[in-house]
């Protein structure tokens, strides 16, 4: 079984991730693949450059991140076309990776974008860890060093937390007051056993 693990930018993701690798379930962390793979796969650098421009990779082949963050967030089109480029070559990266870890119960496939990407199907099931905005904000700012205005327009890209809680299978609440650890042993004493 492999279940996608979700929610919305600051929510506690990864925090939550950690607790089930803790637990003996490996975790294929997508926005780590696509990184690495935007810096070492060959057919992918080749297409965002043309994508892009040359300007995406510098003479020695590395990425500019932050180059490649400015065109592709400046319309929706061009994150359109990244998201179209680097989505097919993450997911078949998490193939690859899940034939590895045949012998576990269930992994997880951790995305900030399951939904928004119509990647849904491609589960046995999807997990949200959810948070309040103004706290999933705080936390943000705090992390990543960002004014409250660019946690918005990153936060904008994604789909409403009532919408994305209403689309889930199942919902881990991070927001403070409900104790992390029952809730993730609930949910692995139940995917244990799908």
């Amino acid at each position: 079984m492999h279940y996608a693990i979700t929610g919305n930018i600051g929510s506690g993701k990864t925090t939550v991730c950690e607790q089930f690798e803790r637990l003996g379930i490996p975790v294929y962390y997508a926005d780590a693949a696509a990184k690495r793979l935007m810096a070492e796969d060959v057919s992918l650098k080749a297409s965002l450059a043309v994508a892009f421009g040359p300007e995406t990779y510098d003479a020695e082949g590395k990425l500019d991140r932050q180059w490649l963050a400015i065109k592709a967030f400046s319309d929706d089109a061009a994150l359109a076309r990244l998201n179209a480029l680097v989505h097919p070559a993450v997911h078949a990266d998490a193939d690859r990776w899940r034939t590895e870890h045949k012998d576990v119960p269930y992994t997880l496939y951790e995305a900030a974008i399951v939904y928004e990407t119509g990647s849904e199907n491609r589960f046995d099931g999807v997990v949200v860890v959810t948070a309040p905005f103004h706290l999933r904000c705080t936390r943000v700012r705090a992390r990543d060093q960002v004014t409250q205005a660019q946690f918005e327009v990153r936060a904008a890209k994604q789909w409403p937390d009532d919408r994305k809680e209403a689309a889930a299978d199942y919902l881990i609440n991070n927001d403070g007051y409900h104790l992390l650890l029952p809730q993730i042993l609930l949910l692995h004493a139940m995917l244990i056993h799908q």
